[in-house]
């Protein structure tokens, strides 16, 4: 029970660490301590931040570093309590990625020096794609951990994964409204709230062998994959061709969770009435 709160937690702890990157990349504010990475800009040999821009990247970098350290906590105590396997594993995976995740993160906000090419359109898309993998990991060893789960529940996921893709479309790349670093944040935190859904379910269906179930499950995990196209294609402003693809990858989404859906509620019309337990 602990460790499932525990990873509940993590999950959480890393949704929040990814809005804080996006606001800071949205307020072009990841460049003002680049110079002295790891450094910042301000007092005590540049351990703490001078000016409010600064500060938002200062405070992304504490985040980081304290959700780096409840990772590699989390992933100990679940190797000492004898988690099971899938969890274990995918939480090491999880923590083997945070140095590659440093690494990428210390280049997107390095200009010059040594490596010129850092803050460029390819490294910020390898580093939210980082970030993006470690949530994944994440969402999944929380979602092992759950268990049983109700069919009628699974329904209800599927509705409200429905209900998201509209919501966000309308913050989504200046749709609606202006793409300012706020609207951003509501529009990645819609997207990631639906992608952790979508991972859950794909992990909880499939581990069923009711052909409805893992049919929903696998349109869940198809769309989660097209939502983390859309999400990338957004960390760059869209020129009207980029939006139109953007827009095209939206609607697949749409309709694949359109068939997620369907098949949800087949498999609740069956009557099976509990998925079978995934700890252990």
């Amino acid at each position: 029970m602990q460790l499932r709160r525990l990873l509940a937690g993590a999950t959480g702890l890393t949704f929040v660490l990814m809005l804080l990157g996006v606001y800071t990349a949205g307020a072009g504010a990841g460049l003002t301590c680049g110079a002295r990475w790891p450094f910042c800009d301000g007092a005590v040999f540049g351990l703490f931040p001078a000016n409010w821009m600064s500060f938002i990247e200062w405070f992304h970098r504490l985040v980081a570093m304290v959700t780096g350290f409840a990772l590699l906590g989390i992933a100990g105590l679940a190797w000492k309590r004898g988690a099971s396997r899938r969890v274990r594993y995918s939480l090491v995976a999880a923590v083997a990625l945070l140095p590659v995740q440093i690494g990428l993160g210390a280049l997107t906000v390095t200009v010059g020096g040594l490596f010129p090419w850092g803050y460029s359109p390819p490294v910020q898309a390898a580093h939210y794609l980082a970030a993006l993998s470690i949530f994944t990991l994440v969402v999944y060893a929380a979602a092992r951990s759950y268990g049983p789960i109700e069919r009628t529940r699974l329904r209800d996921a599927a509705l409200v994964a429905l209900a998201l893709v509209p919501l966000g479309h309308l913050f989504s790349f200046g749709t609606v409204f202006p793409y300012t670093p706020e609207v951003q944040i509501v529009y990645y935190g819609l997207a990631l709230v639906l992608f952790a859904l979508l991972v859950a379910v794909g992990t909880w269906t499939r581990s069923v062998g009711d052909r409805d179930a893992i049919r929903q499950g696998t349109l869940s995990l198809l769309a989660a994959a097209l939502l983390a196209v859309q999400m990338l294609l957004g960390r760059h402003g869209l020129d009207p061709q980029g939006l139109l693809v953007a827009d095209s990858v939206a609607g697949l989404v749409f309709v694949a969770l359109l068939g997620a859906a369907w098949f949800a509620h087949r498999a609740t019309d069956a009557e099976l009435p509990l998925l079978g337990s995934l700890v252990g």
